[in-house]
């Protein structure tokens, strides 16, 4: 069956790029405290580690950021598009307008972070680390979260369609307005977090035995 498509609580904003004004960046020494605006990344910075940078009006292509420590990183109007994102930690991150494409986000560490309208499509997120992060208007489109942590986190009136989220932890999340019909749902945890999700009927039946499990209910066949 396709992954439902309809229109969920709160659209998603894209970025403001504009991809004729972006100059790109030859790779440099980026400092604590470094901000790029207009410009179109393509460089290789696997490891790199600076906090508190700005990233504004850009895009981020091809890139290479795999294991990068950019904890309370900015980026504001960004297209991040196939970039190696794996086992990247960006604890605290702020994220506003912001589109991810075809990453690779295995073991991405983004606890602690702000995403306001953001944007995920085919990206893999399995084993990510989302604890406490907070979510507004955020969608999610043919993403795997299989083995992803959403242990406290906030999400508002956002969207999951068609993802995998296998085993994903959710105790203590805090779900509202959250559109999850269509993808592959498999919650470990308190399942009564998902209460203000919305769900569809199929996924109603398979998270039967864990609802009753959680209210208490016994099921016995006579």
């Amino acid at each position: 069956m396709p992954p439902d498509r309809r229109a969920s609580p709160g659209a998603t904003e894209a970025p403001d790029v504009v991809e004729e004004a972006l100059a790109p960046w030859e790779p440099d020494t980026l400092p604590t405290g470094f901000e790029l605006e207009d410009v179109l990344v393509t460089a290789d910075l696997t490891g790199l580690s600076a906090a508190g940078g700005r990233i504004a009006r850009s895009r981020l292509e091809g890139a290479r950021l795999a294991e990068t420590r950019l904890r309370s990183l900015r980026l504001i109007d960004v297209v991040v598009c196939d970039v190696d994102l794996s086992n990247a930690d960006w604890t605290g991150a702020q994220l506003q307008r912001v589109r991810f494409e075809r990453c690779r986000m295995t073991g991405f560490v983004g606890a602690s972070l702000s995403a306001d309208h953001v944007m995920l499509r085919d990206c893999k997120l399995d084993l990510a680390n989302l604890r406490r992060a907070t979510f507004r208007r955020a969608t999610f489109e043919d993403c795997v979260l299989d083995d992803a942590d959403l242990g406290g986190a906030s999400l508002r009136e956002s969207r999951f369609a068609g993802c995998g989220m296998r085993r994903v932890a959710i105790d203590d999340a805090r779900f509202s307005g959250v559109d999850l019909r269509g993808s592959a749902l498999v919650p470990e945890g308190d399942v009564l977090a998902l209460r203000g999700a919305i769900i569809d009927s199929l996924q109603l039946v398979e998270l039967g035995p864990l609802l009753a499990h959680g209210l208490g209910i016994q099921v016995r066949d006579a």
